[in-house]
């Protein structure tokens, strides 16, 4: 559909260097969408395109940047960060916190104080920007902006989609979902290359008191503030999960029990001296378990969900580290 649409704007009309330039015009933008269509990831569409873009026009330093609802917004460019990507970026992107992809064309382009920035997409869920040194290739990048303008629609659509899939909707946290998929990867990973990894579940102490007491909207935000807490105390490779109700899971990839314990702990720590809505304080209890060979993804669980209720049985408000086999 969009390789015709870009026929249609370039129809074969003869006339000699005319029809030449139209058909490597045609080509280039056909080579975009194919290339575009065919990346398995958002992010791999993006580097594939950005570099397709900076092959062709060095010069342009071209830049590609996300912002999608409940997503951390991205950042791509050919620029470099230090000297001006980053900058542009925040241009862009205001005070979205942003992920920074460089893009590598043989060498990082000169930025220029006259960028033109093209709207790819602008809806209530996402806005995706094609911002560019201006200059003569100006016309070929509106052009080029108007045959990918609906591929990259439906590409964005789809990762919203799948956010939506894979996010717990009250929360934003990554759903269970996500988790079972994740911890799989991760338990592959450990496997191939010999490392460690660590899972923890931690369990709201009380939490049915709230909801009775309170009411579910208070239990409700005490959730949502739970969950930013513990994105905020992890660190960028971690993540967190709402495994079901009141119980999170946090996947901790290359950690060993060791360190696991001492986040747990300072996770418990920071989670009781928080004053959640209504002046409420909540306390955490923690399972942790690390990978071993000869571990499935369930034992792994498992045997956190074992640290966790043994917690609640050992006066709750702490942390539980479970070792060894299932």
């Amino acid at each position: 559909m969009f390789i015709a649409e870009a026929e249609a704007l370039y129809g074969r009309e003869s006339g000699g260097t005319g029809e030449l330039s139209r058909h490597r015009t045609l080509a280039l933008f056909t080579e975009s969408i194919v290339s575009l269509m065919s990346s398995n990831t958002l992010s791999a569409a993006m580097i594939d395109l950005l570099s397709l873009m900076g092959q062709t026009f060095p010069q342009a330093g071209p830049a590609v940047y996300i912002t999608m609802t409940g997503s951390q917004s991205q950042a791509y460019s050919v620029l470099d960060g230090a000297e001006g990507g980053f900058a542009e970026a925040k241009r862009v992107l205001g005070n979205h916190s942003f992920s920074y992809t460089p893009v590598k064309v043989g060498g990082h382009p000169p930025l220029v104080m006259n960028r033109l920035d093209l709207p790819l997409m602008e809806t209530a869920g996402a806005r995706v920007v094609l911002s560019i040194n201006s200059g003569i290739h100006d016309g070929m990048f509106r052009e080029w902006v108007k045959i990918l303008t609906p591929a990259v629609g439906k590409f964005i659509n789809h990762e919203i989609l799948l956010h939506m899939a894979y996010r717990d909707g009250l929360t934003g946290l990554l759903n269970y979902r996500a988790f079972e998929e994740m911890i799989r990867a991760e338990l592959d990973r450990a496997r191939r290359y010999s490392t460690t990894f660590s899972v923890m579940m931690a369990d709201i102490d009380w939490f049915k008191k709230i909801n009775d007491g309170f009411g579910h909207q208070i239990g409700d935000l005490v959730l949502k503030t739970l969950a930013d807490r513990l994105n905020r105390c992890v660190r960028k490779s971690d993540r967190v999960f709402r495994y079901g109700g009141e119980e999170f899971a946090i996947l901790l990839p290359h950690t060993v029990i060791g360190k696991a314990r001492n986040l747990a702990e300072r996770l418990r720590c920071t989670i009781e001296k928080t004053e959640f809505v209504a002046g409420l304080h909540i306390t955490l209890s923690i399972g942790i378990s690390e990978y071993r060979n000869g571990l499935s993804h369930s034992d792994l669980i498992k045997q956190a969900d074992k640290g966790l209720y043994l917690a609640k049985e050992r006066g709750r408000n702490r942390v539980e580290v479970m070792k060894g086999g299932a």
